[in-house]
Order: C-alpha cells, then structure tokens, then sequence
C-alpha cells in the first residue's frame, strides 16, 4: 500500500473514532412482535463479523430521525444540496410512487445491472440474479421513482417497531445525475409521516464502512451515525369496541 493510501486510511479511520466517540447514544423499538420483527431484531443484535463484542448493527447505524419534521417539505427546508437536487428531479419530469414489485421485476433487475459497480464496490451476486425473490408482506413496501411510467429507482421498506428501514436502495445509472435519489429519500420520508405517524427514524444500514460517496449521500440526506440498543416491546393490546375489557365492566374511579 503506498504512503498516501496508508495517510488517507489513517485520517478516516481517526475520524471515525472521534466520531464513534460523540454519536448520541440511543434506544430504538424494532419490534412490538409483528410479521418479520423478531427476525429483524435478531439480525441487527447479531455480533460483528470483526468486532464480537457489538452487535452487527449497533455502532454507526445511519438514521434519519423524524420527529422533529412534519412533512416532506419540512425535511427539506434544513437540506440545502438534497432540496436542490429534489428540485432537478422535479423539473425532468420524475415523480414517486408506490409499485408491485412482481409486476415490475424486469425493470428492478434492469435498475440493479445497470451499473458493474457501486461505490467502488462490485454488486453482489444475490442481486444479479433475476430469479432472486423480492421479500413481500405485511410490513414491505416497495416505493418508486418514474419518468413517464419508468421506473428509474426504487427502495424497498420495511416497517418494524419505530423504524422505517431502507433495506435496498438503487437507482439507474443512467438517472443518478437528475437528482432521483434525493427524490426518493424524500418519498420515503413523505409516506412515514403520512402513513405511519409513529415511525421515530428512517434506517439506511451503516455510516461506518460505507465508501466516501455514499457517506456524503446519507450526510446530504439528514442521516447521522447513532449508537443504537434496538429494543423490544410487547405487543399494545388491541383496543376492544366494548371498552377495556369486553365482557367486565370497567372499573371506576
């Protein structure tokens, strides 16, 4: 390794730590026992790979917290790169919406290939595979960006506890210039506060060991690192149309 590349990991790997050092320490619900939680949970407490002492996502994880913002507008208004690259979007004609994975994977796949690399990084073979399954259900959603009836990105979301989760985001190659992921971060967060007004953060993996490029991303975004204990919850009792405890009368003050 030349004497740059060494600088350059040492500089980065010393601001990571400065930053580990100063992310705010949080708790986070990611389950309430619903389809897929427990699993999701079970996966974000696994121990690193390198580092056994941590969960696999706990140190560095890259959220988007919404409660302080109303709406997608309000986002927005504190985002100065990502509200200028929203606009680009807007102007070429690009729209969001939600979409069905089944009746579109010809188009997901043919946004998935259309790049041999991302971030300096080859894409992986699960993702190359057109026979891959698209995970659906209760808590999935697949949202969309189009040109016309294009579909040019698209982000897959999971809903678990207090957490929207962004567990694949990709946009063609041929599109990222028009400012389509700025776009569809910002549906994201446009459908959160609109169709889950309980979601406390938007989740998009990792800050730490992601490439410049899509460190810078999620910055632009409104992502920060977080030191995260996800959490589990019991489920809240449904609410019963005969009161608190259908067939008892309820108790009096």
């Amino acid at each position: 390794m030349s004497a740059p590349r060494r600088t350059d990991r040492l500089r980065r790997l010393l601001g990571d730590l400065g930053t580990a050092a100063t992310m705010p320490r949080i708790a986070v619900v990611v389950s309430r026992g619903g389809d897929g939680e427990d699993e999701l949970l079970a996966a974000f407490r696994h121990r690193h790979p390198r580092y056994r002492v941590v969960g696999r996502k706990v140190v560095g994880v890259a959220l988007l917290a919404l409660d302080e913002v109303e709406d997608a507008d309000a986002y927005l208004a504190g985002l100065r790169y990502a509200r200028r690259r929203v606009r680009r979007a807007t102007r070429l004609g690009y729209r969001a919406a939600l979409f069905d994975p089944a009746a579109r994977r010809a188009e997901v796949q043919a946004i998935r290939t259309s790049l041999p690399e991302r971030q300096g990084r080859a894409m992986d073979p699960e993702f190359l595979d057109p026979g891959a399954p698209l995970p659906t259900g209760a808590g999935i959603e697949y949202l969309g960006v189009f040109r016309g009836e294009t579909l040019a990105a698209y982000v897959q979301l999971q809903y678990a506890g207090d957490i929207v989760g962004m567990m694949d985001l990709f946009g063609h190659g041929e599109h990222l210039g028009d400012g389509i992921m700025f776009m569809l971060v910002a549906a994201v967060v446009d459908r959160a506060k609109r169709t889950r007004p309980q979601a406390r953060f938007i989740y998009y993996d990792m800050y730490f060991g992601a490439s410049d490029g899509l460190r810078a991303f999620k910055r632009h975004a409104g992502f920060q690192p977080y030191y995260v204990r996800w959490r589990r919850v019991p489920p809240t009792p449904a609410a019963s149309p005969e009161g608190p405890a259908a067939g008892r009368p309820a108790a009096r003050a």
